[in-house]
């Protein structure tokens, strides 16, 4: 049954989670062997409630209308050699476009804004009982839910070569319009040929344009869609546009500076050059940026705090391609992105219209398939973060009764003299879960209060440094936070505002950085003293991939994103309100506009060169070799960006797909497989040049072969010649690839490496080539079961018994489960992942998750319509009655780990076990493999109140997709008993390629009646999705002895 709810149902609740992982026990060879690991430890709090019924409420969405939308018209019409009329092509969309609007007002809903160039749309907000009836409605093409986006330097600058490009080719961004959808752009800072006296941002009307003060010279344009008090996430809170982009946040201007910032001198001014190989030799307050004399465009999105919905950024990306941008770059991003979301069909529309778009990749982790959106476009070029700040880290020793902390001194204040006493912030006292520290709240709430104090707090939900400043303000001599993995968190620098609200603020106590290895030991600290002792350690990631970059590759495609890397890890840039200060900032966020400088430069360079080529010269000339440690092509793309070769190239590769690397994409294999895909190479230059092409494997090849024909080739001037990369694995490579459940809570089975061309003979535009390739392997078995045969009455009941084989090529099993739930093929479009097929339940040995012998171990086995890359995408709630009051008692829920346990996604689904308040009993990792259709929740009956003699209970379950937000789909309900299933459940049985099994089953009719099924579901999870679940019914059944 087919709905749409409001994710909010169970009480708030505070929550204590895993950091640790335990292995369950063994089981005996019938039984499934146990993947689940409960997940231990503790502390973690967050706000997330399970979903429930809503469905009255408004949903914003973006409805796709039929017709081409401008961008892309012109771009038809430049290809054929004609031209267009552009006002009357947008008249012409207008006018198809009002059916759909009066549609949209008789469903009760309300029209948002309209495009024409970037997108052929409607944003409007409709109830969601109507979405069926404008999905069918005439001329629409699509409906999509938005969603909404969060805001995802002299040593960065040099890093990437940028001084090369300056003193050698002359090259600083001149002529070149970047447009920076964001925050906002402080333009009376000095980094951009401002006042840079505070007073002048200060008494800055951002509602309005004062006379002389907007546009200027730097920043030629600009627009605020929102207004101040605007956050995406809250559906009440609308826009309010104005004609003045003043940053209230600081994020934006940031952003901007390190893409085209003319620099700030150690007096405060703005430095006016020169810009060659010697100005990052000098002193600077903040460094220049990329291409210092690139003209900037600003588009604020976000108000001074929160986040934007997809409509704003749609619209913003329209007005960008309306003002003539060559570049954009957005440093945002919503994770999970998929490449028909409307914000990134309007990128793949701006880039046929001539506009390079760079974006950034999340700020979500290294998990697969949560690389954002709008980055995860295949035209866009999306940048990931590495660690360029420095070799070296400032650290403090923390020591007290034998249990040594050493934590980074991520702000570098000066450590207090003396003795501290240490206050572990926690959600209740005194023995709650360690608290996030993001209200003042939690300060005031500490007893004896915080003041003079070793504050310890958890990372999540608000931004790391909102600790330091609520610290600071409650009188703390120090704040420390567990990070949420085993790295140091980002180092931050001096801390000079709120990058939630954007409001100035410096810190001075110091804010220290714990790693999660040691967050037991930091939590037992609470009550005791310790003294900060000032260390050195080598930076473990120095030249490495941040920690917080977002993995690839992307969702749904398995293509490869990122596409390249800069650094994005404690870099300096503008400051907001400053006047002329700096501020010092870590995400891709900040890596994105490093890149955007460079496609500025490379514009400048090339400026007939369209944006697919521009790209190709970023990417293929990226350094996967000097300039980063332990690269791996899934969550680094090609590389750190080389700016010199990308600025001086004239032979580019490209790939027919995106322009940048070579993605293989997910293949379903059933034998040997072969694919190939095309490279080019493009040489732009006046003369001919000749390469030599290879592969070889990044990591591990699972036994497959990379080949590329031809293997040298000559291309003449101002032409191409094309290759052919061909990626293939014998049956018998595919027969050993990994089973289907090594693809689980964040891990890929993947295959990648990249092919390099190597010049006969270098010379000035004539670089070594890279592009990277990857291949999601998806080996498939062929289980099947047959129906159940004639039933016999025997003493424990009907017995049958049913045939399971398997025809394929690659290892698979038959695991019994009592078939509780069938629902209906009832969610259309790409978010069918989480459209329920079939549910059931299974009853094991209490030890098979570590339980009593007088315990059951239960799993849940929920078989989905659609398939998903990463189960996180989506949440599957299945509600559970113990006493047949008809009311939930417990509820698991299956969901993103990191959203449940600190706010924030990452990419490894996880199963909870919640009380009806909200409080959480248990939680397990999972199995939803990657790229598959069937997921398994364990739970111990104990768990959720069940005993021998009391055993019984209902279910249902409840599909939500959380990309987009609010597509539910939920089901009827089932019954079955923990302790005496009316049916046999629990048999597994491994088959190996061309085996085959027989499986005797009971029916216990009388038990049948209080606790019925449907039949019995087969779950085979390496199976293709659509036949992982076999639902095999009763048949009929002998009538029942009185």
């Amino acid at each position: 049954m087919k709905r749409r709810l409001l994710l909010a149902v169970l009480a708030s609740a505070s929550i204590a989670i895993p950091l640790t992982v335990i292995p369950s026990a063994a089981t005996a060879d019938s039984i499934r062997p146990s993947s689940f690991e409960r997940l231990e430890g503790a502390f973690s709090y967050t706000n997330f409630k399970p979903a429930a019924l809503d469905p009255a409420r408004q949903l914003k969405v973006l409805i796709q209308v039929t017709g081409t939308p401008v961008g892309d018209a012109t771009a038809d019409a430049e290809e054929a050699g004609k031209t267009v009329d552009k006002p009357s092509l947008r008249s012409a969309l207008k006018k198809e476009q009002q059916s759909v609007e009066q549609k949209v007002e008789t469903e009760g809903g309300k029209v948002l804004a309209t495009y024409t160039d970037s997108f052929n749309g409607i944003a409007a907000t409709i109830p969601v009982r109507s979405l069926p009836a404008l999905q069918q409605a005439p001329g629409v093409v699509s409906v999509h839910p938005t969603r909404t986006f969060s805001r995802d330097n002299t040593a960065a600058v040099t890093y990437i070569g940028a001084p090369q490009a300056w003193q050698d080719l002359g090259k600083t961004g001149t002529g070149v319009k970047v447009a920076i959808i964001d925050t906002g752009l402080d333009y009376t800072h000095a980094n951009f040929g401002g006042s840079g006296n505070p007073a002048d941002f200060a008494n800055n009307d951002g509602t309005v344009i004062e006379p002389g003060t907007f546009p200027t010279a730097k920043v030629i344009g600009g627009y605020d869609l929102v207004g101040d008090d605007y956050d995406g996430a809250i559906p009440t809170s609308l826009p309010k546009p104005d004609p003045d982009p003043l940053d209230c946040n600081g994020h934006g201007s940031h952003v901007a500076g390190s893409t085209a910032g003319f620099g700030v001198d150690t007096a405060g001014k703005t430095y006016t050059g020169s810009y060659d190989s010697t100005t990052h030799t000098k002193a600077f307050r903040i460094g220049p940026g990329v291409a210092p004399k690139a003209s900037l465009m600003s588009y604020r999105v976000f108000g001074c705090e929160g986040s934007a919905s997809e409509e704003v950024i749609v619209s913003a990306m329209e007005r960008a391609l309306k003002d003539g941008a060559n570049v954009v770059n957005m440093s945002l991003g919503s994770s999970f992105g998929r490449v028909d979301e409307p914000s990134a069909q309007a990128v793949q529309t701006l880039t046929r219209a001539g506009v390079t778009v760079v974006a950034s990749s999340g700020n979500s982790g290294a998990n697969a398939y949560i690389t954002g959106a709008p980055a995860v476009a295949p035209s866009a070029i999306s940048v990931a973060a590495i660690d360029a700040a420095r070799a070296q880290l400032p650290a403090a020793k923390i020591s007290v009764d034998g249990v040594e902390i050493i934590a980074q001194n991520s702000n570098e204040a000066p450590l207090p003299s003396g003795t501290l006493p240490i206050a572990v912030l926690r959600t209740s006292y005194p023995s709650g879960p360690v608290s996030l520290g993001c209200a003042p709240a939690d300060y005031a709430a500490y007893p004896g209060g915080v003041a003079g104090k070793l504050v310890i707090t958890l990372r999540g939900t608000c931004a790391r440094v909102k600790r330091a400043i609520l610290g600071q303000q409650a009188g703390a001599a120090a704040v420390a936070m567990i990070n949420t993995d085993a790295a140091y968190p980002a180092l931050e620098g001096p801390i000079t505002s709120d990058p939630d609200t954007g409001e100035a603020y410096t810190v001075t106590i110091p804010f220290l950085g714990i790693r999660s290895t040691d967050a037991a030991a930091a939590a037992s600290l609470d009550g005791k003293s310790t003294a900060l002792t000032a260390l050195t350690l080598p930076n473990p990631g120095y030249a490495q991939l941040a920690s917080f970059s977002s993995g690839g590759p992307s969702n749904g495609s398995s293509a490869v994103k990122p596409d390249v890397t800069a650094p994005g890890v404690a870099v300096v840039s503008t400051g907001v309100g400053t006047g002329s200060g700096p501020a010092t900032i870590s995400g891709t966020s900040m890596a994105s506009p490093m890149v955007a400088g460079v496609a500025a430069l490379v514009k400048e360079a090339h400026p007939r060169w369209k944006p697919g080529v521009i790209k190709a010269a970023i990417v293929s000339t990226a350094d996967a070799t000097s300039k980063i440690v332990g690269y791996t092509a899934r969550v680094a793309g090609s590389g750190v960006v080389a700016t010199r070769q990308a600025v001086g190239a004239s032979v580019v590769a490209e790939t027919k797909k995106d322009g940048g690397n070579l993605s293989f994409g997910l293949q379903k294999m059933t034998g040997a497989f072969s694919g190939s895909e095309d490279l080019t190479l493009r040489n732009t230059g006046s003369t001919s040049v000749t390469y030599d092409l290879a592969a070889a494997f990044n990591g591990q090849s699972y036994g497959a072969q990379v080949a590329v024909s031809p293997a040298s080739v000559t291309v003449g001037p101002n032409s191409s010649r094309t290759v052919k990369v061909t990626l293939s694995l014998s049956a018998q490579a595919v027969a050993a690839l990994p089973a289907a459940e090594e693809s689980n809570f964040g891990t890929l089975t993947h295959i990648q490496g990249a092919v390099t061309a190597t010049p006969k003979q270098a010379a000035e535009g004539v670089y070594p080539l890279r592009v990277a390739f990857l291949l999601v392997p998806d080996a498939q078995s062929q289980v099947y079961s047959t129906n159940p045969g004639k039933y016999t009455p025997g003493t424990g009941g009907l017995t049958t018994s049913i045939k399971v084989q398997n025809g394929g090529k690659h290892s698979g099993a038959a695991d019994v489960y009592a078939w509780g739930i069938t629902d209906a093929d009832d969610v259309t479009g790409a978010e069918d992942s989480m459209d329920v097929r079939a549910a059931g339940v299974q009853s094991l040995p209490g030890a098979v998750l570590g339980g009593a012998s007088t315990d059951r171990s239960l799993v849940f086995a929920v078989n989905t319509s659609g398939r998903w890359s990463n189960a996180a995408a989506n949440e599957f709630d299945i509600p559970i009655d113990t006493n047949g009051d008809g009311a939930l008692d417990y509820i698991l829920v299956g969901a993103d780990y990191g959203l449940v346990t600190t706010g924030d996604l990452d990419g490894r689904f996880a199963s909870f076990v919640f009380k009806a308040d909200g409080s959480l009993v248990d939680a397990w990792v999972a199995t939803a493999p990657m790229n598959g259709g069937t997921l398994l929740m364990p739970v111990l009956a104990s768990e959720i109140g069940l005993a021998e003699g009391s055993s019984r209970f209902t279910y249902s379950v409840t599909g939500i997709s959380q990309v987009p937000e609010g597509l539910v789909d939920d089901t009827e309900a089932a019954a079955f008993d923990a302790f005496a299933p009316a049916i046999t459940t629990g048999t597994y049985v491994p088959l190996a390629p061309g085996a085959s099994s027989t499986i005797e089953l009971t029916v216990d009719q009388a038990k049948l009646a209080a606790t019925p099924a449907k039949g019995w579901l087969v779950v085979s999870l390496d199976n293709k999705v659509g036949d992982e679940a076999d639902q095999l019914d009763f048949g009929r059944l002998p009538a029942a002895k009185p």
